[in-house]
């Protein structure tokens, strides 16, 4: 698909819709819309708004507005949402603000918590590297990639990494990724908070996971009413892409005890 597209879908049945994280794009869930589909659901994953035309600085109150106004495009009542690394960010103010939109709430690699200021400062440094004209500049793609991909990735799955870093380095604009990264690097702790969500939670993370350990995602499934953890082994941040059959089991297993009503 193109950036330019705003959503793809596959198969039909209760819908089950995709955020995803910074530097990535909707095409990211392929292998879960692609199983989702097979087994009677209607699979979504849509582009941010900085992939689709409209440019800017934003928030996450910003996109979880946006992800509103697709679901109401869709003619989607309710839903899952699903949102990965900024996609969760999303998700769970979503779910506290338009709960009565959601049959049930899957976060993939994100944390309800505050990054500490050091790592703050550190992220700001290497985002700020990114407000120029043009596409996303291949340094900052291989200084990304490690953060994105797990070390066992590295080591047996070297192709899906230089995919990635290929399609950021050639049509990923730079402003897009520094706007995506401006509106979690500051993101306030929301954990106690959770404890407002009621409808049926996956949390799904990465042994791997560099930017997040999942020491950091532990506390979501503590705090959440009614939580279930997919703990991933060989996997890093991108934990969708690198592990996708234990991901999509995960997934598959959780929606199976949702209540599509």
């Amino acid at each position: 698909m193109s950036y330019h597209e705003l959503y793809v879908e596959q198969g039909s049945g209760p819908a089950v819709v995709f955020s995803h994280g910074t530097l990535m794009d909707a095409t990211m869930f392929a292998p879960q819309l692609d199983y989702l589909a097979a087994r009677g659901y209607r699979a979504i994953a849509y582009n941010s708004r900085v992939l689709t035309g409209e440019p800017g600085a934003h928030t996450l109150d910003d996109l979880v507005e946006d992800c509103r106004r697709l679901l109401d495009r869709l003619g989607i009542d309710k839903c899952v949402v699903a949102g990965m690394s900024v996609g969760g960010c999303m998700a769970m103010p979503f779910a506290l603000k338009h709960q009565d939109r959601l049959n049930g709430l899957i976060l993939i690699a994100v944390t309800s918590q505050a990054y500490p200021p050091e790592e703050q400062a550190a992220f700001e440094a290497e985002f700020d590297k990114l407000d120029v004209d043009g596409m996303m500049p291949r340094e900052f793609a291989e200084w990304a990639a490690p953060y994105c991909f797990g070390e066992t990735t590295y080591a047996e799955n070297m192709a899906l990494v230089d995919h990635w870093i290929d399609r950021w380095a050639t049509t990923v604009p730079a402003r897009a990724v520094l706007y995506q990264g401006r509106s979690w690097i500051k993101k306030d702790d929301i954990t106690d908070r959770l404890r407002e969500i009621e409808v049926p939670a996956l949390v799904v993370h990465g042994d791997e996971d560099v930017p997040i350990p999942i020491e950091r995602a532990l506390p979501m499934v503590d705090v959440l009413p009614d939580a279930t953890l997919a703990r991933i082994p060989k996997a890093g941040h991108t934990v969708n892409l690198e592990q996708a059959a234990a991901v999509n089991e995960a997934i598959g297993s959780f929606l199976e005890r949702i209540d599509f009503q």
